[in-house]
This record gives structure tokens, C-alpha cells and sequence, in this order.
């Protein structure tokens, strides 16, 4: 008797759905019928991005294929009793290859902690309750002062990583759905006015980080936006300048890495806006700056991939030398501690300050949705708040709020 189990091949297509790069996974199972799964790659489809769609693509139809042939069995027996704590690192593990390495450092941290927690209690994933999770969340907050925000990050990966234990048949239901968060507290940003832009303008003149300060402040930039911006960003015959480009860094297992993507954060961060004035004639000079740079330095010169924000041998202004210029940079002057990122609100509440209404500053400052407009900035609406009390006063006033 023939007990071998039919091994299932699987294809695949690269395809591309709303703008975004996504793997159709294609197989016959073991009744011989046709099924079709879709896994998005998180790839905006621009130039640039189709060569790495296709090796990512497949990766995924190789962890896909050796998914489905692995006994279910051999993944039920290797969950029995496996710590819950180990279970959340070996899930880690498996995402790896499909996330950006800034979102698996990002996990990465927050795992080490939940694994350190759970593996100290013993509880395994087969006994987790949704008690023990709540428990480890009233610990984040309480021994380790973190935010309600943050462990609400926790939650995500737990609950992400319990749906995968389900879809493998490790669990029967997910012990973190349909959990109760703990509100949030409202992120109350810090920003410069009209006058501390000023003078802090005033101070940068000069500093490597000057174009920085400014293209953060004018067009409400994202550091890793700013960082990212290239000569072919900018249009000195329409005027304009295009944020589709982003350069970030995180801790990958110990070592520093630096990311570069010819993508933004998300969908509605490409945008494309005029350029102000005093702005492109900086970049005219800068340009021509570079242009001089590379006289000098001839083939050792290091911007081979056209960024704007180089130092003077070609080499990217890194993300960690804006942070620490820009912090030395107040300090040095006295000026009032804010981070880089506070530039960026700082631009939404003047903006806000001056009528622009939230929808459209959702669309300048690249927003995916409205909400996060409104939630991060309702409270910078006081002069909006105050102008509608004063109609509203003056439109009841004219006549006497008495009955007839």
C-alpha cells in the first residue's frame, strides 16, 4: 500500500492590484481542486520596484509551496507544548523575508519582551488565555511605564502572530481577539510658531542641515522624506517637487542598516507640490554646489545615486546626523527643545492657524487617511473653534433669545 502523501506544486503570477505589487498563488489540492490564494507584496508599482517584486515573489511561492506540504502533524506536535514565548520568536522568523526590515526590527523588540515575559511563567501556547495576554499588557504599563499607544503595537503582533498559530491548526481560536484596549491618551505634538520658525531659520544659516530644516518646515516632511529627496524629485521647469523616494535606518540582529526605498510610508505620502520660491533657488545653488563638489573630487565622488542632502564628498547627510545636528543646533542657540519631527507639526499648525482646513492638510502633509489629521492636530484648532463662536455669537445677538 502506496502511504506517500501527493507532494503540491505551486505557481505563481506577479500582478499588480490599486498601484500595489501582489503574488496570485496558484495550486491543485489534494482532492485535485484549483485554489487561489493573494499575498500582497506592500510595493507601490514604480519604477524601480518591478525587480524586487519578482525575486520577493519567489520567496513567497517557495514558503508557500513548503507550507502546504508540511505534515500537519509534524506542526501540530511542534505545538503541543511549545512555549508561547518561543512560539512568538519561530513566527518572527517565518515574517522575516516579507516585511521591511524597519517593521521586523520593530517587531523584533517588542517580541523579545513578550518572549522574555511568557517564557519566565511557562505558559505554553496550547494553555494561553486571554487573562495571561491581558496581564502581560497591564505589566507593559505598569513596571515598564509604557504608553497605552504602545501596547497597543503588543497587541498587533500577538494577535498576528495567534491568527498564523490558528491557520496552522496549532490553536482552535485566536485567545486575543476581540480584546478591550485601554484608551489611548491623546499624542499632544510640540511645534515652533511663525516666530520661533524665524529665528531658528535664522540660527541654521549655514549649517549642513540647513535645506533639512527647511524643506521639513515648508512642505511638513517626514525625515525619512526629506532624507530620501533626489535630484529627479525636483521639476525646475513645472516647479515642482515629488516625495516618492525614502531613506531610513534601523537595528537589524545588531547591525545598523540603512534602508532605502523608492516608495513612501504609505500610498497618500506620494505626493507632488509646487515648489516655494526662496526654496528652489536653494536648491539651485545646492545643485550647482554639487556640481563644483564633483569637479573637485572627481571619481571618488560618492553620490552616485543623485540625492540632494550630501555633504560636500558626496556622502548621504544620514538620518542619525540630522537627529543629533539638528538637537546640538537648539541647544547651542537656546532655542526651545523640539524634535526634528516637530517640524512637520509645526508646519500643520501653521497652516491650520492660517484657514487651511484639515482635509486639505491631510493631502499636503501625505496623510492615508483623515482621522490621523484630525486626531493629531484637533488641538491646535483653537482659532478655528474661536472664529466659529464669534459667528455664531454674533448671528444669535442681532436678536434677543426671548419667546413671543
Amino acid at each position: 500500500m502506496n502511504t506517500e502523501t501527493k507532494h503540491i506544486d505551486v505557481t505563481s503570477n506577479l500582478v499588480v492590484k490599486r498601484g500595489i505589487f501582489q503574488v496570485a498563488l496558484n495550486y491543485y489540492d489534494l482532492n485535485n481542486k484549483r485554489v487561489q490564494k493573494w499575498k500582497s507584496l506592500g510595493l507601490k508599482d514604480i519604477p524601480g520596484n518591478k525587480t524586487q517584486a519578482k525575486k520577493l515573489q519567489k520567496e513567497v511561492e517557495r514558503e508557500f509551496e513548503e507550507e502546504l506540504n508540511t505534515p500537519k502533524e509534524t506542526v501540530q506536535s511542534k505545538g503541543s507544548n511549545i512555549l508561547f514565548g518561543e512560539y512568538m520568536k519561530t513566527w518572527l522568523n517565518n515574517i522575516k523575508s516579507s516585511v521591511e526590515p524597519t517593521t521586523y526590527a520593530s517587531y523584533k523588540n517588542k517580541v523579545e519582551t513578550i518572549a522574555e515575559y511568557f517564557n519566565n511563567l511557562g505558559i505554553t501556547l496550547s494553555a494561553l488565555k486571554k487573562a495571561d495576554i491581558k496581564e502581560f499588557y497591564q505589566h507593559l504599563v505598569a513596571e515598564r511605564d509604557i504608553k497605552p499607544q504602545t501596547v497597543k503595537r503588543y497587541h498587533a503582533n500577538i494577535h498576528k502572530a495567534l491568527n498564523e498559530a490558528v491557520e496552522l491548526e496549532l490553536l482552535q481560536v485566536n485567545p486575543a481577539d476581540k480584546m478591550k484596549m485601554d484608551k489611548s491618551e491623546q499624542f499632544i505634538s510640540s511645534y515652533y510658531n511663525q516666530q520661533e520658525l524665524e529665528q531658528l531659520f535664522e540660527v541654521a544659516k549655514g549649517s549642513i542641515i540647513e535645506l533639512h530644516i527647511l524643506l521639513a518646515s515648508y512642505y511638513g516632511l517626514r525625515r525619512e522624506e526629506v532624507c530620501g529627496l533626489k535630484w529627479s524629485a525636483i521639476d525646475f521647469e513645472k516647479h515642482t517637487i515629488t516625495i516618492s523616494h525614502t531613506v531610513t535606518h534601523c537595528n537589524v540582529d545588531g547591525k545598523y542598516a540603512l534602508v532605502k526605498k523608492n516608495r513612501t510610508k504609505n500610498k497618500s505620502s506620494y505626493r507632488t507640490l509646487p515648489l516655494v520660491v526662496e526654496l528652489e533657488k536653494l536648491l539651485q545653488e545646492r545643485k550647482h554646489q554639487q556640481e563644483q563638489d564633483k569637479a573637485k573630487f572627481g571619481n571618488t565622488y560618492k553620490n552616485k545615486d543623485g540625492y540632494i542632502l550630501v555633504d560636500e564628498e558626496g556622502k548621504l547627510i544620514l538620518p542619525d546626523r540630522v537627529t543629533k545636528t539638528f538637537r546640538n543646533l537648539l541647544k547651542d542657540n537656546g532655542l526651545k527643545k523640539i524634535r526634528f519631527h516637530d517640524l512637520r507639526h509645526s508646519c500643520a499648525s501653521l497652516l491650520l492657524a492660517n484657514g487651511v482646513n484639515m482635509k486639505e492638510i491631510q493631502a499636503y502633509l501625505g496623510h492615508s487617511n483623515w482621522n490621523t489629521t484630525a486626531n493629531t492636530y484637533s488641538h491646535l484648532e483653537s482659532s478655528t473653534k474661536e472664529k466659529s463662536v464669534n459667528v455664531i455669537a454674533n448671528v444669535l445677538s442681532q436678536k434677543p433669545l426671548t419667546a413671543e
